[in-house]
Order: structure tokens, then sequence, then C-alpha cells
């Protein structure tokens, strides 16, 4: 199928990080760590196994996390915890990773007054395997000196799992290192893209909220290659995880950039509960490039009409 163009916190512990490089760290150069699997934000990263505990070493009395479970290109994924008073800094790793990062420790939080605390955002590589891992943290003090760890598990879940076990997904994918959008509008009008990343609308003020109706939505998983920054993945997802609304979808390919590459071919699939029930290919251009890349951009891969299975 061809496409068309569519109409249109306060920080105390100054000293750590150079503590932590007496430590075992020798490079002169801040390491960026950007091929490491775990990535965290606002700190710095420390290529290598991290320092065992030593006796001395201040304790981590909590982490927390608001969920166990992860999946490859997860961002934004907040871990706070409790570390003994005397700790200047939290060393967190995912295990068998390439290094460790450093978090300077923050003021006592209100549930703690009496402790040291820390804030974390993590972000898992686009490619991380499935798998179980385990998030461990260590407080560190002023001498650099590392206490005994506190680990998590963390169990990744599969996109193509989810994908596979939707009730309805439409996946894109593409050839060359791009900065391609996924657009699909469902039948009532909503837009998902990357600006817009569930189709679920909140109740009109006055009327109850589902804590859990963001779930009813249909969900783009990851902006792949967003802005050039290259991640490998060159792939992009919308899944419904419950009964889809029924009726016409319009799904759109937008090329928002070309990232320097002359073309990209892509290739849709719709599939309902794994089983492919539509698919188209095209190629981007650098004329695609040029459009606006708002809602409703992008060229129009397909169309196609879902209806329920009178089954269920």
């Amino acid at each position: 199928m061809r496409s068309v163009r569519a109409a249109r916190a306060m920080v105390i512990g100054f000293g750590v990080a150079v503590a932590v490089a007496a430590a075992g760290c020798e490079t002169t150069e801040a390491d960026s760590g950007r091929d490491a699997r775990l990535q965290v934000a606002g700190a710095q990263f420390y290529r290598g196994a991290m320092p065992e505990g030593e006796q001395g070493g201040p304790a981590v009395l909590a982490v927390s996390l608001r969920t166990n479970a992860i999946r490859a290109g997860t961002r934004d994924k907040p871990c706070n915890g409790a570390l003994a008073r005397e700790a200047t800094a939290a060393a967190i790793a995912l295990s068998g990773d390439l290094g460790y990062w450093i978090v300077p420790a923050g003021a006592p939080t209100a549930e703690t007054p009496d402790l040291a605390s820390f804030q974390a955002t993590l972000a898992f590589a686009p490619n991380l395997a499935d798998g179980t891992y385990q998030l461990m943290v260590r407080a560190v003090d002023g001498a650099g000196r590392f206490g005994l760890p506190m680990s998590r598990a963390l169990s990744t879940v599969s996109t193509d799992e989810a994908v596979r076990n939707a009730e309805l997904a439409i996946s894109l994918r593409w050839d060359t290192e791009v900065d391609l959008d996924l657009h699909v509008v469902d039948p009532r009008g909503v837009e998902i893209w990357k600006r817009n990343i569930n189709s679920y609308e909140r109740p009109a003020p006055g009327e109850p909220i589902d804590p859990e109706g963001w779930k009813t939505g249909g969900i783009l998983d990851f902006d792949s290659n967003a802005a050039c920054v290259i991640d490998g993945r060159r792939r992009e997802n919308v899944f419904w995880k419950s009964a889809p609304p029924e009726g016409h979808y319009v799904v759109r390919v937008d090329a928002f950039s070309l990232c320097s590459e002359s073309t990209a071919r892509f290739h849709v699939d719709v599939l309902r509960r794994g089983v492919s029930i539509g698919s188209a290919e095209g190629m981007s251009t650098e004329v695609d490039a040029r459009y606006p890349h708002d809602r409703g951009a992008g060229v129009l891969a397909l169309e196609f009409d879902f209806e329920r299975d009178k089954r269920d």
C-alpha cells in the first residue's frame, strides 16, 4: 500500500565527587555514561564496578520505587530513599552494567527528618534485554567510603510481548537512523502521538476520576530517535491493553527529521491480539521533513475499521 500525503531538592555533601574519585576513579574527564543501560538524570557516571561496601560506611535505610516493572526505553522513573545521616551521596547501579552513578544526598524529608535523603530519575536503554535485574543503592560518606548495598529487583516487560498481547496495536518501524513519528487517530478523533501519548480523556469537572482509567487509552510507548538523538530502536507502537473504541482509524507517519540521511523506508503493521489485520509500506524523503510537525502531520499510511469480537 503506497503512502499518500494527508491534509494536515537542597543538596549537601559538595565534596562527594572528589571523595568518590579518590576511592577508585582516576579519570580526569567526566564520563557521560551514554552507553550504560541505566541512566540517572543529573548524576555523575563512574565506569567500572561499584566499590565494595566497607566497614564503617553509611547505610541505606530505604529505597522506594513506584513499581518494580520496567520496559526497555522507560524514562523518568522516580527512585528515592533515606540514607544514614552521615551520608553525602547515593551510588546507584544496575546489575551487569558498565558502571554506576553518584547522586548527591539531599536534605532530610518530613517523613525522615533525622536522615539524609536521595532522589533520582532513572531511564533505561531502548535495547535493554528482557529479564530480571537488581537495582543496587549504596550510601557514600565524605571520605568516599561506601556502605553495604540495598537492592531492589526490577523485571522488564517486553514491548514485543505487550504488542502481541494487546487488543489492538499499531506498530511503525523503519530502516535508517532518522526521526519518524507515529500518529494514530481513533474513531473519536483523538490523535495519539508524541505530544499526546495516551488517548484517555479525563472526566468532566465534578465527575469521579478512575485512577486506573489511563490504562484504557491507546498508549504510545516510545519516541524513537527523538530530535536525532539516536537510540537504535527505530520503532514506535501505539497499543490498547483493553477494548479499543469501535470505528474508523487513521494511521500517519511524520518525517520529523531525516538526521542527515537521504531517505527512510517504513513499515506499519496493525495487529489484533498479535494477528496482523493490515499493513502498509512507504518511504520518507527530505520533502516530507519540510512540512509542519504538529497534530495532523505526516503521510497517510493506512486506514482501517475496528469492530469488537461479539464473543467478548
